[in-house]
């Protein structure tokens, strides 16, 4: 469940028995409490509160029977299910043991209302539980006053740098090191749109009390879209800022996020003090592979070995497969900053290098086995970097056809055989003393045309690997097949789950003009027309890990699966 970071103290706490409530019956810390009590809090709205805006109902509910379900009351009718099971530090501080056992579950809720959706005046608000064993009952009423003339500032958490009320001990960090939360407003987060596109909005990184740079936003987050389901936009309120920890000296340092909203209200929803720790070991260049992704296939048209008929290099007639991604040096001495070269490797093998393979290739209509590729998306995450940032893409081919029948690519090698192999990038710096170090390593899967067909590949690019996901879920991406895409099936630990057909009315073949802009080499029109999205119901699951496996079927009756994908799926009841 969703992380819950500190808030308000616990305002009240309420015991109720199942015959009646005694009022003062409080049970000594850490004692065995009896079987008939609920103990509970409804922290926030507090008793008379004045609300706007985004009205938060904060609290916990601890009973032996478990709690199966909370929901917000307000006027006596049901509002929404809150999100429980949300951790409680000091409710389990406060209740060591209770009923003699370890907690059976995480006794913390939390969920939301707009305040704009209710007349102006004094409302009641309470919460009634169901509990595991169907028991019901209705807690924490009280007397709230709504005020809409009041323009609430913008609220949110600071998910990143953690929290040490939390976890007990403050963040030591090093180089590029990820700021990330959420923000909401009732009347929106204050954004502008780029040229390109891109929102741009005013979610403000400080270090030290100095605004440092923008976050990016928006970022999907179902966790908080669970709690305020009220809200617009709750579901993609997520920000990031990859900070540069470099640029500030080593030492003790104070980072915050102050966020604006449309009508010119700003709040500060988080501050963490942390340790910069930056030195030569801890620092280096980073970056990934985008292309192909793991476990994705390097492809050859050929099946037997022996040269191809040209013994060429990117021969009209072979496969020429792809590697693409991005590089970025990090170093405290300035001067030494920056990408050197990159090579491209193979089991451990050179395959290519950027210093001596940069050359124009006909095939891909551009330079190939080169960095220094344009890669605004980088810029856009990294803008402390530059020019390094907007530079850092790499390009790399590889001709599938002499991959698998030519001895000579690999040095070494006896050809490469079929199967499981592991591609990586490794770059060097212009750092004289730091070695050429390996930046992403994925295993690819080497195979070849037996059936005449060449198999569909694309990118899954939601959901991220080991992603949380809760409630109906978006699944999207893109997926090119040369006979034609017909049909994607999408099944979860090998258990069909739902299929997108090539219909007409299904969102599959969607115009992707950001897949050709990226992969202008691509066919038309496979280039163009490869998007899909798929809604997956995670609620039919246990909660846990999953494997998410794509399989594609195009027009000609050839299948493959693609991709596969470790995923959590964690729902809020």
């Amino acid at each position: 469940m969703r992380r819950i970071l500190g808030r308000a103290a616990i305002l009240a706490s309420c015991v109720l028995a199942a015959s009646a409530v005694f009022a003062g019956h409080v049970t000594r810390r850490g004692a065995v409490q009896p079987a008939s009590q609920t103990i509970f809090s409804v922290d926030t709205p507090v008793e008379g509160a004045t609300v706007f805006g985004i009205v938060e109902v904060r609290g916990f509910v601890l009973d032996t029977r478990g709690v199966s379900r909370i929901t917000l009351l307000i006027d006596g009718a049901a509002v929404h299910d809150a999100d429980i099971s949300q951790p409680r530090s000091d409710v389990r501080r406060r209740y060591p043991k209770y009923e003699g056992e370890e907690f059976p579950y995480e006794p913390g809720f939390v969920t939301s209302f707009l305040a704009s959706n209710y007349t102006a005046g004094n409302h009641s608000l309470s919460i009634r539980v169901t509990y595991s064993n169907s028991d019901v009952a209705e807690l924490g009423s009280r007397t709230i006053n709504v005020d809409n003339t009041i323009n609430q500032s913008p609220i949110g958490a600071l998910d990143n740098p953690s929290d040490p009320d939390i976890y007990g001990s403050q963040d030591y960090v090093s180089g590029v090191y990820p700021i990330a939360g959420w923000a909401l407003d009732a009347e929106g987060i204050r954004t502008t749109t780029a040229p390109d596109g891109r929102i741009l909005a005013d979610i403000e990184v400080m270090v030290d009390d100095r605004v440092v740079g923008q976050a990016v936003y928006p970022l999907p987050r179902p966790d908080v879209a669970n709690a305020h389901p009220d809200v617009a936009g709750a579901l993609n309120s997520g920000f990031l800022m990859n900070l540069d920890t470099t640029r500030f000296g080593i030492g003790q340092h104070t980072v915050s996020v102050r966020v604006w909203d449309t009508q010119g209200l700003n709040s500060i929803i988080g501050t963490r003090d942390i340790y910069f720790d930056n030195n030569y070991a801890t620092l280096g260049p980073f970056g990934r592979i985008d292309w192909p992704m793991a476990n994705g296939y390097l492809f050859s048209n050929i099946c037997q070995y022996g040269l191809p008929p040209s013994g060429i290099q990117y021969d009209p007639g072979h496969y020429n497969n792809w590697i693409s991604g991005w590089a970025i040096d990090q170093n405290d001495l300035q001067r030494f900053e920056g990408i050197k070269y990159v090579e491209l490797l193979l089991d451990g093998a050179v395959l290519k290098k950027s210093s001596t393979d940069c050359a124009f290739q006909a095939a891909f209509t551009r330079e190939v086995n080169c960095y220094g590729k344009e890669r605004p998306d980088i810029l856009y995450q990294y803008p402390q970097f530059a020019a390094d940032a907007k530079n850092s893409g790499f390009f790399f081919a590889l001709d599938g056809d002499l991959l698998i029948s030519d001895p000579n690519v690999v040095p070494g090698a006896l050809g490469i055989h079929r199967g499981l192999h592991y591609l990586a990038i490794r770059v060097g710096t212009q750092d004289p003393l730091r070695p050429a170090v390996i930046i992403d390593q994925i295993p690819v899967i080497v195979t070849c045309n037996n059936m005449g067909d060449s198999p569909s590949f694309g990118d899954l690019e939601r959901p991220v690997s080991m992603q949380n996901m809760k409630n109906n879920e978006l699944i999207k991406g893109w997926n090119i097949d040369l006979n034609g895409l017909r049909q994607l099936n999408f099944y979860v630990d090998g258990v069909l789950d739902g299929s997108l057909l090539a219909n007409g009315t299904d969102k599959i073949n969607l115009i992707r003009l950001d897949v050709e802009a990226k992969y202008p080499w691509l066919p038309y029109p496979y280039s163009r027309y490869n998007g899909f999205e798929y809604t997956l119901d995670t609620t039919k699951y246990v909660d846990g890990i999953h494997q998410l496996v794509i399989e594609s079927v195009d027009a000609a009756g050839f299948h493959n699966y693609w991709v596969q994908r470790p995923v959590v799926f964690n729902n809020p009841n």
